[in-house]
């Protein structure tokens, strides 16, 4: 039932609306010329869509996004939809906004609000002896019932003057029906000064979910607080990498908000990429290997039970989701610390079936394999042990300037199908 909602939900605002609306890969900033299309400036897209599950029954909604305004690389756009289990949301977003008194400082905005007649906290599950949501929980030990959920956040992007593109604010790409022909930015090494872009990042953020029935087990969940981000992106095309790397770090800093205590966690993401050689079948054949790990230093566990300084279940050192351990539920694991590996061998064929479209650029079959877990301190030992594990395929599709992506995923505790925009890493 749960993984049933969560596909509709997504096949709604990620298929028919997040292609237009969310905001482009990590590394963004970026204009993108592709010698097929001739069309330059805005573009005004108007999508009513409808979908359906035996978990929601019928729904629809409608998206809109209005692309290159204010400026040439910016979106602004929003989606509403409701079902017939009383499920509904709107979401508004501002992405790519470059600040008029501060060429270097691009500023991204997003709000949602949604309402869910079967929303999940496996927070507030009984555990069956085990830590609710830890490593060791069993897969129907969770708390469902209505609630709530609302966040918004203001991301602040700070394009270092630094490396051979150092003086571009924003870079332009050149494509050939969406594969990299010019302009890319990996330069053969690991080196800011000579390859790549970097970036610092900060946001601020708010995020609260709650359940109409209140119990201590599922009270509200409130946070608010700030995050700092490192990124050094040294691939040679963002949207669909063939080879370098990106590199992430973030302090994310959580306030004391009265249902949550303040809280700090370190995050370290890895990313590489190698191109193997085409061949009459296939355009493209690359190899992505994605490293993630999170500590959560604040987060102290009391010889009584009690927990302190710890990160909202919905943040932090999390797996399951569409981008890490996608065979499993949102935020199906969750504690002090936690890592996560995935592999993923990304083939794109010669053959289009769509060809005579120029806004279908390229599609891929995406193999991927993961294994991750959370634990309740970090040391390599512990996080290497009892491991999760989720394998699947994707296919992946470049229409217009975004690329689409819908992964079938399986674990133990079943099958999981995400639609989402851009790759998972």
């Amino acid at each position: 039932m749960y993984s049933l909602r969560r596909i509709s939900i997504l096949l709604c605002a990620g298929i028919f609306l997040c292609l237009f609306l969310t905001p482009s890969p990590s590394s963004a900033f970026k204009v993108i010329r592709d010698n097929t299309d001739s069309h330059n400036g805005t573009r005004l897209l108007m999508v009513p869509y409808a979908f359906s599950s035996e978990a929601t029954g019928l729904g629809y909604g409608l998206g809109a996004s209005y692309s290159g305004w204010p400026q040439e690389q910016a979106i602004v756009g929003g989606t509403v939809w409701r079902t017939s289990d009383k499920t509904d949301a709107i979401y508004l977003n501002l992405t790519d906004f470059q600040l008029p008194f501060a060429k270097r400082i691009f500023m991204t905005l997003h709000g949602f609000e949604g309402s869910y007649d079967n929303m999940v906290s496996y927070a507030s599950g009984s555990g069956g002896g085990a830590r609710p949501a830890g490593n060791d929980s069993k897969r129907n030990s969770y708390y469902q019932g209505h609630g709530w959920d609302q966040w918004g956040e203001a991301e602040f992007t700070y394009v270092l003057p630094v490396g051979p593109f150092g003086d571009e604010p924003i870079h332009t790409y050149v494509t050939e029906r969406g594969v990299l022909a010019d302009g890319g930015l990996y330069q053969g090494e690991y080196n800011p000064m000579t390859s790549g872009r970097s970036y610092f990042k900060f946001k601020p953020f708010y995020c609260k979910r709650w359940f109409q029935e209140d119990t201590p087990a599922n009270s509200d969940v409130e946070s608010a607080g700030g995050r700092f981000t490192w990124e050094y992106d040294n691939t040679d095309f963002v949207y669909d990498p063939s080879e370098g790397s990106k590199t992430i770090a973030r302090i994310w800093q959580g306030l004391n908000t009265g249902s949550t205590d303040a809280w700090t966690a370190l995050e370290f993401d890895f990313s590489k990429f190698w191109s193997l050689d085409e061949d009459d079948w296939f355009k493209k054949k690359v190899i992505g290997f994605n490293f993630w790990t999170m500590d959560t230093p604040s987060w102290q566990n009391h010889s009584d039970g009690s927990v302190s300084g710890d990160s909202p279940y919905y943040m932090g050192a999390t797996l399951g989701g569409y981008n890490r351990q996608r065979g499993f539920p949102f935020y199906r694991f969750h504690d002090k610390s936690a890592i996560n590996y995935s592999l993923e061998y990304r083939i794109m064929p010669r053959w289009n079936p769509l060809a005579s479209f120029k806004w279908f650029k390229w599609w891929e079959v995406v193999p991927f394999v993961e294994a991750g877990r959370v634990a309740n301190y970090w040391s390599p030992l512990n996080l290497h042990s009892k491991m999760k594990v989720s394998g699947g395929v994707g296919l992946r599709a470049m229409v217009l300037n975004s690329v689409l992506r819908c992964d079938a995923a399986v674990s133990k505790d079943g099958m999981n199908v995400w639609a989402m925009i851009n790759q998972a890493f």
